[in-house]
């Protein structure tokens, strides 16, 4: 349960911290501007260096999160 508390702080700490890691130049050349935030995270080809590190860091936060959910749920099953 700890390791699923971890991924979950860290997915939530990451998801606010990408919007300080755009890219300018890739946003200006974006056509239809609907397209940069359809979720809470900004899509990954607008995002620089940094901010794909965090957006892999994001993912493999929710990954932990949701296989703790899951190793719970088969362990406490019975």
């Amino acid at each position: 349960m700890i390791p699923g508390l971890i991924g979950f702080g860290i997915g939530f700490f990451v998801q606010f911290r990408l919007k300080h890691h755009i890219d300018r130049d890739k946003v200006i050349d974006i056509q239809d501007m609907a397209e940069l935030y359809p979720n809470s995270i900004p899509p990954k080809k607008i995002l620089t260096k940094r901010g794909l590190e965090l957006y892999r860091w994001f993912f493999v936060g929710c990954g932990v999160f949701m296989a703790s959910i899951l190793l719970s749920i088969i362990l406490y099953a019975k």
